[in-house]
């Protein structure tokens, strides 16, 4: 016979099931009431099971293609979430005159305990004040030697292949797309964030294990960015305090803090010297060593991977579309042959030459760097948009696959990669859909600080491998292996690399 305390223990068992059970039916209720009108995917009405199911399945990017093409301008994902593909609606959410603020998704992919990057500031007046003491380097005011670091690089990327991945007759070299262009983003980043090439490029290797760090967690990463309760868990200070990355670890992205943390604190020393790179403008801003600590830190681990990722989209679809590949490489020769493009290349020259401007557009409007959502909160009063009224604190977030496919805004075929789509129409219509495209930098108040040099970057390492190279897919009909989470995770793009000839 079952002990008193025993049947008294279940009987509060069978109580709490109950209650727990009641409570979570009544807040499901509660959370679809409250946008009962906006449309989405089913589980998304009541639930964080939809947005789950994308991200644990790898096909984020797949499934926001065609969400808004399915449900409309503003979609539904989440009990407070919703998302919206309508440009104007963008820079209406992100306008410096508006008092829409970044919500909680933005703690998202936090490390450091004590202090948050620009990024993760959510406060409007706070994030102004950390925005003026960064902008002067992000712009290159401050830091003149920004092209000139990304000069370097393309430089030892050009060497790399050409020492270990140049094929010729006899002699089959093949290069590992993924890999390379991620290493060259890590130095850029490593040079522009903390002043040091860290000399991924001539080790051919990620010895910092950076990139292994993130793909293991990308997809936690991504689940706790996207999923309220599991963020405010893994993403709290108490919890990072006891189970974040730290400079004494020995793997994930402890080794690289330990690195960044000890150049930052090696700069900001009393007797060390003052330099006029990034780094030292945000020391002579006011930017304090904690700070610049967490800014760096994140620029490195935000900066490089989402670079990579649109290099090598270009790569794959200009050299799997024979008549781009042959017009840009065209254009590059006409530009050398004419005196209009130097060794290497400028930015200003770069942006002169209308057919690779077109690519790189293309490249980014073809499958953006990141699917993040970049949710903001509707203010007090709520908002109405499409004719459905958004109440306050619904969290509104950007599709950018969609917006980048929409057919109103590319033409009838946004699911084509044609660079000519931003020649054949009149000025104005180019620089509107280019100014589309940018969205996925973010807009206005919250636009990416690091877009002027995300573009500089792909200007010349377009330009300077197609000088240089002549690249072949290897096993085309499996060109590339795609994942996408918060960003892609890119596997085999194997090319054939030989000496370009540009007679």
């Amino acid at each position: 016979m079952a002990s008193p305390f025993f049947e008294r223990g279940l009987t509060w068992l069978s109580y709490f099931i109950v209650a727990l059970f009641t409570w979570l039916l009544l807040s499901s209720a509660i959370s679809w009431y409250r946008l009962r009108h906006i449309p989405g995917p089913f589980f998304g009405k009541f639930s964080y099971l939809w947005l789950a199911y994308i991200t644990i399945t790898g096909t984020q990017h797949d499934h926001l293609v065609n969400l808004n093409r399915s449900y409309g301008p503003i979609v539904r994902v989440g009990p407070n979430e919703v998302l919206v593909d309508d440009p104007d609606l963008i820079r209406k959410v992100s306008s410096t005159r508006n008092t829409y603020t970044k919500g909680n998704w933005y703690l998202g992919g936090k490390f450091n305990p004590y202090h948050d990057p620009m990024f993760q500031i959510t406060d409007p007046a706070q994030h102004d004040r950390v925005k003026a003491k960064l902008s002067p380097a992000y712009s290159g005011r401050d830091a003149p030697n920004l092209e000139a670091v990304v000069n370097r690089q393309v430089g030892s990327l050009i060497q790399l292949i050409k020492e270990k991945y140049t094929s010729s007759q006899g002699d089959y070299r093949p290069m590992e797309g993924t890999k390379v262009t991620r290493l060259f983003a890590l130095d850029v980043i490593s040079n522009l964030s903390l002043g040091q090439e860290f000399g991924y490029l001539k080790a051919d290797s990620d010895f910092h294990g950076i990139v292994k760090a993130l793909n293991e967690h990308l997809l936690v990463m991504t689940l706790a960015t996207d999923i309220p309760w599991l963020r405010n868990l893994i993403f709290s200070p108490m919890f990072l305090k006891l189970f974040g990355p730290t400079e004494n670890d020995t793997k994930g992205i402890g080794p690289l803090m330990k690195v960044a943390n000890t150049i930052v604190r090696e700069r900001y020393a009393p007797e060390a010297d003052e330099q006029h790179d990034m780094l030292g403008s945000f020391k002579r801003h006011g930017l304090r060593l904690e700070e610049c600590q967490a800014e760096s830190l994140f620029m490195f681990l935000a900066g490089s991977e989402t670079t990579a990722t649109v290099i090598r989209v270009i790569l794959l679809y200009i050299v799997a579309s024979p008549h781009i590949y042959q017009r840009l490489r065209q254009e590059i020769t006409e530009a050398i042959s004419e005196g209009r493009a130097s060794s290497p290349i400028t930015d200003v020259e770069s942006r002169q030459l209308p057919y690779l401007q077109a690519v790189i557009y293309e490249g980014i409007r073809i499958r953006p760097a990141t699917t993040g959502m970049f949710f903001k909160d509707v203010p007090a009063g709520g908002e109405t948009m499409h004719g459905k009224y958004i109440p306050a604190g619904t969290s509104i977030g950007i599709n950018a696959s969609s917006l980048l496919r929409s057919e109103a805004l590319f033409g009838p075929d946004p699911q084509v990669f044609r660079p000519e789509r931003y020649l054949e129409v009149d000025k104005e219509i180019s620089a509107q859909m280019k100014r589309d495209v940018e969205i996925v930098f973010g807009y206005g108040r919250w636009m990416c600080a690091g877009k002027p040099i995300a573009f500089m970057e792909l200007n010349k390492v377009i330009f300077e491998l197609l000088r240089v190279f002549d690249f072949q897919l290897v096993e085309p009909e499996v060109a590339m292996k795609s994942e996408s989470y918060m960003v892609f995770h890119d596997q085999s793009l194997i090319l054939r690399v030989t000496e370009a000839d540009h007679k």
